[in-house]
């Protein structure tokens, strides 16, 4: 009965999906955990504005400490840089680096693909009762923290 275990079925999926990504990236291209890929989506996707660490943090629901070693990570690995801003010292605006916005779309359609052989051969509707549970799960943690 061990096996069946929620978190523990959650865990082995999320270890199977990265490995599948991983042995799947012939480039042999660092792959950005799937933190960082939410960080740099979330750039991508907001590139018209400036972005700070406190929009990203509000955005993906990551608390402050969490965040900024991950913002560390990415900076030493080369997939952003923070640079200060004009008008508030204090803060400094995230900018995504050319190497990352280029490697994005590569790792992007890798997780695509990934997507594809996770949900073959499961119905719409079994994928809609997934959501819901996943969603119910979420919820349930969220009433109890």
């Amino acid at each position: 009965m061990e096996n069946k275990r929620v978190t523990y079925l959650i865990k082995d999926l999320n270890h199977e999906i990265i490995r599948y990504i991983c042995i799947a990236d012939e480039s042999k291209l660092k792959m950005p955990t799937p933190a960082q890929m939410q960080i740099l989506h979330f750039i991508i996707s907001n590139n018209k504005k400036p972005i700070y660490q406190k929009d990203i943090g509000n955005a993906l629901n990551l608390r402050r400490a969490t965040l900024s070693e991950i913002l560390k990570t990415m900076e030493k690995n080369n997939l952003i840089f923070r640079i200060k801003d004009q008008t508030d010292t204090r803060k400094k605006e995230i900018i995504i680096s050319e190497d990352a916005k280029n490697n994005f779309q590569i790792v992007k359609d890798k997780l695509n693909e990934a997507e594809k052989v996770i949900t073959n051969g499961i119905k719409k509707e079994e994928l809609e009762l997934f959501f819901k549970t996943i969603s119910k799960m979420k919820e349930n943690l969220k009433m109890k923290g």
